[in-house]
């Protein structure tokens, strides 16, 4: 028996998420010990209509507590806890500082 395509049950429409923070408590984001907070980039439905509905893949930028960004990731979480929690114009996203240059 193969598996049915079953589109991610979100509590609000993805289109909604791009642009957010969302803030991943451990144990809702499979293959990661801890839980991320991420400011979203994009939703991809097109990758997790294989989870029952119940899972979506999230892609964007890692935030650090400090505010810094840590990078671009992805992200598979579980669909509660899709919910916007901040406008990325109210965060004090910054980039990692340069490395200082080797002068040796």
């Amino acid at each position: 028996m193969s598996p049915i395509a079953v589109a991610p049950r979100l509590p609000v429409p993805a289109g909604q998420l791009v642009g957010h923070l969302v803030r991943i408590p451990a144990g809702r984001c499979r293959y990661r010990d801890s839980g991320p907070a991420l400011l979203v980039r994009r939703v991809r439905l097109d990758i997790s209509q294989w989870y029952g509905g119940a899972w979506v893949w999230l892609e964007g930028d890692e935030i650090a507590d400090t505010g810094y960004s840590l990078g671009w990731t992805q992200a598979l979480v579980h669909v509660s806890v899709c919910v916007t929690d901040a406008p990325a114009a109210g965060l004090p996203v910054q980039r990692r500082p340069a490395a200082p240059p080797n002068l040796g």
